[in-house]
């Protein structure tokens, strides 16, 4: 699923090339993709794209007239601006939602295989009161170490669990917590309570790193994420936990180990992330 640095890879993109584009024309071709009525979508129509943000996983597209999208992408949802005559645009099978722009060469579409991304369409006021949107934590690259530290330390939950959490903290996901905990030699089965001040700001910081390096990276492709121009990103090549069972820590030149926390794989080494 992506996570933070996927979905901000995905909104950078699409703020280059949306704003200010008008949404002629909304065509659904698979209802369940859209939440709720599948009718929502054509109060769009002839609403100008003011901006293209990001609130923890979500995509939220504001539109003239205090309208606006939230997207999802879930698994294998993919959201880009694809010219009308590209081989395949209009007969592509896993097209979900199209969106067709002013000026009629480009479309707006949400392409999903898995079918479990979502779009949600209405006032902008309504969005940002969705129950997916609304318990939503405080963002990993915003809050101060201070009070993420205090947060932390009042839960009594295992520490990857808690970074899942994402009314705790928004956008990350499998392999970033894995990243994170590594680079703060804290052990994915740790109790957050049990956790120092200063250990908890070094994993604030670790989040922080890690997010901005996948970013500037252009998110991880493991399997399905590809941005807005259909390219793959390359942090998985810098990956120093996720996905390397067996091999050397880059650390202590100990053996990374995987482990299976609440039905997803979780990789470490036992020798420098020591249990709490």
């Amino acid at each position: 699923m992506p996570e933070l640095p996927e979905v901000e890879t995905v909104v950078r993109g699409l703020s280059a090339v949306l704003p200010g584009r008008e949404i002629v024309a909304v065509e659904v071709l698979h209802k369940p993709s859209v939440e709720g009525s599948p009718k929502k979508p054509n109060c769009l129509r002839g609403q100008r794209v003011l901006s293209v943000t990001r609130r923890g996983k979500f995509i939220r597209v504001s539109l003239a007239s205090g309208l606006g999208m939230a997207v999802h992408l879930r698994m294998t949802g993919w959201l880009g601006v694809v010219p009308v005559k590209e081989p395949n645009a209009l007969n592509d099978a896993y097209v979900r939602v199209r969106f067709k722009l002013d000026g009629g060469a480009e479309q707006l579409i949400f392409r999903d295989i898995r079918t479990f991304g979502r779009v949600w369409c209405g006032p902008v006021d309504g969005l940002d009161k969705l129950k997916s949107l609304a318990k939503l934590g405080p963002e990993p690259l915003e809050i101060s170490d201070d009070e993420f530290a205090t947060r932390l330390r009042s839960h009594g939950s295992r520490l990857k669990a808690l970074l899942l959490n994402q009314e705790f903290i928004v956008g990350i996901g499998n392999i970033y917590a894995d990243e994170a905990l590594f680079g703060a030699a804290l052990h994915p089965l740790s109790v957050s309570s049990k956790i120092s001040v200063a250990k908890a700001r070094e994993l604030h910081r670790s989040i922080q790193s890690v997010l901005r390096s996948a970013i500037e990276a252009g998110g991880s492709s493991i399997e399905n994420f590809r941005n807005v121009k259909g390219e793959s990103g390359w942090f998985q090549r810098e990956l120093l936990a996720y996905g390397r069972e067996g091999e050397a820590c880059s650390r202590c030149k100990g053996v990374i180990q995987r482990i299976v926390m609440g039905q997803r794989g979780t990789w470490f080494c036992p020798r420098c992330q020591k249990k709490k």
